[in-house]
């Protein structure tokens, strides 16, 4: 399905407020701005029995695999995003733009491609952390700050996870790009002209009513340690109503599922949100609350009057909520496209 769209001016009155919809027709003309950055695609697994379409989990309940259809070419992802950013700035294009939005355009497709595949496997998957972020906030990657995807995906099965990996990553060969396994899951690296790594989590549902990661669950190698080496503390449990049943959002040009809450990042495990449990902190507070200090080799807080979201408007497309419950993406006053709805 495709978006309906609209570009112009529009008053800056109205407050941005991220929901879920449904995509509505639109001619092939229509376009997206999905901002221009490197990214890293995350993927996180939690262990479920499929049957066909299902996923049965320990306390025998059962939600629906909400499987993703044809999946765009590069190519028409990339016209797509060029279109959005003439939206914005115009015909003229430099050099560099041009290549990231290349790049851009190969990280949503082997993303898309690599959701269907995990189906095709009965494994559940859902945007995680950053980019669940990303889709309510920007129907896109972060367009600062944040270089990555993040997926969620509901299996520790490694068979089918990197049978699901590969077979998507031989959709774009000519990329040359490999599966490496991580603490926490696997990665596939970026390149010179593929500006991404992916990040795999796996994730365990260790009770019926809450899921955690676990990774490889080995001594050397487990999402404990991951977030012990990282963060210092143990990976964040969610309860299970925090993810399932799951929705669907707008990443990139094509709908994708998002945990059934918002709770995942507006948890106080959540790296953009360490102040503390606060809905729709993520919605006016923009940017990480620490950055790493290469000279110092510390990593140092930053304060909050660099982290406004209503600083970025006029820089960087956001999802604003209309009276009508309408969502519009747009940059400043220019509305970038407009969707209906917010959906389960």
């Amino acid at each position: 399905m495709r978006r309906s769209h609209i570009s112009g001016n529009v008053s800056s009155s109205s407050q941005p407020t991220i929901v879920a919809f449904e995509r509505v027709p639109a001619p092939q003309s229509n376009s997206r701005l999905l901002g221009m950055i490197a990214l890293t695609a995350v993927i996180v697994f939690f262990t479920s029995d499929v049957e066909h379409t299902i996923k049965v989990v320990e306390n025998d309940r059962k939600e629906p695999i909400q499987k993703m259809q044809a999946v765009p070419s590069v190519a028409e992802i990339e016209s797509t995003l060029l279109r959005e950013h003439m939206i914005i700035h115009g015909d003229f294009i430099v050099e560099e733009t041009k290549n990231r939005l290349t790049s851009l355009a190969h990280a949503y497709a082997l993303t898309y491609k690599l959701i269907q595949e995990l189906q095709n496997q009965h494994i559940s998957v859902t945007l995680t952390f950053g980019s669940h972020l990303g889709a309510l906030r920007h129907h896109g990657v972060i367009p600062f700050d944040e270089k990555d995807i993040d997926l969620a995906v509901f299996s520790t099965d490694a068979v089918k996870i990197k049978r699901a990996m590969q077979t998507a990553l031989d959709t774009q060969p000519h990329l040359k790009l490999t599966i490496n396994e991580a603490d926490f899951g696997y990665q596939i690296f970026k390149t010179k002209t593929f500006l991404t790594y992916i990040d795999v989590w796996m994730f365990k549902n260790i009770e019926s009513k809450e899921l955690t990661c676990v990774g490889h669950q080995l001594p050397d190698k487990s999402c404990e340690r991951w977030y012990k080496n990282f963060h210092a503390r143990l990976p964040p449990v969610y309860p299970y109503d925090a993810w399932f049943p799951v929705r669907t959002e707008l990443f990139g040009t094509e709908r994708v599922p998002i945990p059934a809450t918002n709770i995942p990042i507006e948890s106080r495990d959540f790296e953009y949100n360490a102040d503390g449990d606060r809905p729709n902190f993520w919605n006016t507070t923009c940017g990480p609350h620490r950055r790493w200090n290469e000279t110092e080799s510390r990593w140092i807080e930053v304060d909050m009057s660099e982290r406004k979201c209503s600083d970025k408007y006029s820089v960087y497309p956001f999802v604003f909520k209309m009276e009508n419950g309408i969502e519009q993406l747009r940059q400043g006053s220019v509305v970038i496209h407009e969707v209906a709805g917010v959906t389960s």
